[in-house]
């Protein structure tokens, strides 16, 4: 199975979802009716807390693709202390969290995006981002930071609501692009401003947008308690949300000749997951 030159969206998810589950006004649409997936939000720029659930090499990386997708003017990536943890990587309202762990070779995937919607369906309410260190962190041909850069470019890119390119941008799939396109370019913040060019009367993003450091100091000040372990808060925070996070890994499609998927998930409540799956090249 190879990396194909452009995306390959499974639409046959889309019809049998439907057909398993009526989803009338619940059920997202698919991202080219609606413009792209997005976040509401009141604002045409605002800010998207990244949880950073990572170790080895990969909080550096974040930090340089963060910074690169910062470079534009629309979405704003602030990383904040992680919600949950790197095996579960279970998702946080409002936020996008960022895991890496050995989540395995048989199922044969890169990095997995999976955008959490709100009851209504319309607009993105978390975003989980998983790195498989099955495949950066062994002996093959993506453990090297050029394919780490490139796949949580591309995965991040994907949580602000990015769709693909067949340009020199992360946001390319093929696997030429793993190893050699790993920054966003111009037309990836353009077509973010396109997605983000109205106002939402409502909002899912966390966080205040514009007074973060008056509220940095007020904590600091603030009351003080006794301490708990990263860890300890993480689970606490993941189980507070009441989000079902999807148990079973995907499996790789029959007939699949590209390198990305899109497919459809529901949680225990019934909202709606979209899963964008990057495929290693076998």
């Amino acid at each position: 199975m190879t990396r194909g030159l452009a995306q390959r969206i499974v639409v046959v998810a889309f019809a049998v979802a439907l057909l398993l589950a009526p989803l009338a006004t619940v059920a997202p649409t698919t991202a080219t009716e609606t413009g792209g997936f997005h976040w509401a939000r009141k604002s045409s720029q605002f800010t998207l807390q990244v949880g950073s659930n990572l170790d080895g090499p990969w909080p550096a990386i974040l930090k340089q693709v963060v910074a690169d997708w910062n470079k534009g003017e629309t979405v704003t990536f602030r990383i904040v202390g992680g919600g949950t943890g790197p095996q579960e990587c279970r998702p946080v309202t409002g936020r996008v969290e960022t895991c890496n762990w050995p989540y395995g070779t048989q199922v044969g995937w890169l990095g997995l995006t999976r955008l959490y919607f709100n009851d209504r369906g319309d607009h993105i309410q978390s975003a989980t981002v998983q790195m498989n260190d099955s495949f950066f962190a062994t002996n093959s041909q993506y453990n090297n930071d050029a394919a780490r850069r490139h796949t949580m470019c591309h995965e991040m890119g994907h949580s602000a609501g990015e769709d693909h390119k067949s340009t020199s941008s992360c946001m390319n799939d093929s696997q030429f692009a793993v190893f050699n396109y790993l920054h966003p370019i111009n037309k990836d913040f353009n077509e973010l401003a396109r997605t983000y060019n109205h106002k939402d009367s409502t909002s899912t993003v966390a966080g205040k947008q514009k007074k973060d450091k008056k509220d940095k100091k007020k904590k600091k000040s603030g009351k003080k308690g006794k301490k708990r372990s990263n860890r300890d808060r993480r689970q606490s925070r993941a189980e507070s949300e009441g989000f079902f996070s999807p148990t079973s890994l995907p499996a790789v499609p029959s007939g699949l000749t590209g390198s990305e998927t899109m497919t459809v998930e529901s949680t225990e409540d019934g909202r709606k997951v979209v899963s964008l799956i990057t495929w290693a090249e076998k």
